[in-house]
């Protein structure tokens, strides 16, 4: 029987969310530094968990539902399609504005 010890766990842990979930913040906020359309989004969620799911079961994953895929599918969508705030659009002029006034 395969045993789970803490560092195996929180390695488990990391290695999921953060292979999941580094390409939906690059696409949202370095790409296109803007929400995505509903669209777009689910489908890039989609290919994504596809994706996920074979590189997880190629690296010998033990899990049988891979839930916790479906948990960063859900959370990659909520990233793309997450609004900007007023707050960051501010910010973001106040860069824009010596670049303007050239």
């Amino acid at each position: 029987m395969y045993e789970l010890d803490l560092v195996t766990i929180i390695f488990s842990i990391v290695l999921t969310w953060g292979i999941g979930l580094i390409p939906p913040l690059v696409i949202r906020y370095a790409v296109l530094k803007r929400p995505m359309e509903k669209w777009p989004a689910i489908g890039i969620c989609i290919f994504f968990w596809f994706f996920n799911f074979f590189l997880f079961s190629a690296l010998g994953s033990q899990s049988k539902t891979h839930a916790a895929l479906a948990f960063v599918a859900f959370v990659s969508y909520w990233l793309l399609r997450k609004k900007t705030t007023a707050k960051e659009k501010a910010k973001r002029r106040k860069r824009r504005a010596p670049e303007l006034q050239r």
